[in-house]
């Protein structure tokens, strides 16, 4: 179509000049986002739609500057705020689609290295173990040791492969997973012991994390509370004084 033949090489081309241009760290660090979030984008297609985006934010700025009838300290005040909103929105998005996923591994690990470790311990082999892990699960989890799966299967090394999924994903926990895991072949440590030590660690892990939220409930919810409740409680008690105080003051006049 369209699209494959025109778009999408002129997309990558000037994709990858305007990387060119664009401070390395950033360039890699936008790369690593992209990795977190499992590609949604390839680089030279997420750097294209951000230039869009923040030429759009240029445009609209500069229509808003030709059409309308401000000062210009109004018109410097409307550059401020319209011009670099467009072009954070791509950046925005892509990193809250990489939390999002993080968060979602984070969660759902402990309950499969606990399938992991059992089907390990009861005989199965390791690439068996995480087959049989991606079928009984779902989500990004599923998605990361599926493509272990699929490294291995290509010729990959395990640990390689294993350590290439890890850092892929940027999950602290799972990356010191694979670091164990690697450590305990090289040691030669049993792996189902290096599994179990792992996921007992994990679900204390996961309890301190719980504790810690539910310390901090009570300072969150000082926020509802001082928006909310403190202004209907200061109308019934202060306002009914000030309206006493003001027909006492009245009547000794």
């Amino acid at each position: 179509g369209f699209g494959q033949r025109v778009l999408h090489p002129l997309a990558r081309k000037s994709g990858q000049r305007v990387a060119g241009i664009l401070p390395h760290n950033l360039i890699r660090k936008v790369d690593q986002l992209l990795l977190m979030a499992d590609e949604p984008w390839s680089l030279p297609g997420f750097v294209s739609v951000w230039a869009l985006s923040a030429l759009a934010g240029v445009g609209l700025f500069v229509y808003i500057a030709l059409t309308s009838t401000i000062t210009p300290l109004q018109l410097v005040g409307l550059g401020v705020v319209v011009i670099p909103f467009p072009a954070l929105i791509p950046y925005a998005l892509l990193r809250r689609r990489a939390l999002n996923r993080q968060k979602q591994i984070t969660r759902t690990l402990p309950d499969a290295l606990d399938l992991l470790t059992t089907c390990v311990e009861a005989g199965m082999a390791v690439d068996a173990a995480f087959a049989l892990v991606v079928d009984r699960t779902e989500g990004a989890l599923s998605e990361t040791f599926a493509l272990y799966l699929k490294q291995v299967g290509l010729g990959r090394a395990r640990r390689d492969a294993l350590a290439y999924v890890a850092n892929r994903t940027g999950v602290p926990d799972l990356v010191a997973i694979a670091a164990a895991i690697n450590q305990g072949e090289e040691l030669g440590t049993t792996l189902g012991d290096v599994l179990r030590l792992q996921a007992n660690d994990l679900r204390a892990l996961r309890r301190q994390r719980a504790q810690e939220a539910a310390q901090r409930a009570p300072v969150l919810m000082t926020i509802p509370l001082a928006l909310c409740f403190l202004p209907a409680m200061g109308a019934v008690v202060v306002v009914p004084s000030i309206l006493n105080l003001i027909n006492f003051v009245g009547g000794l006049g």
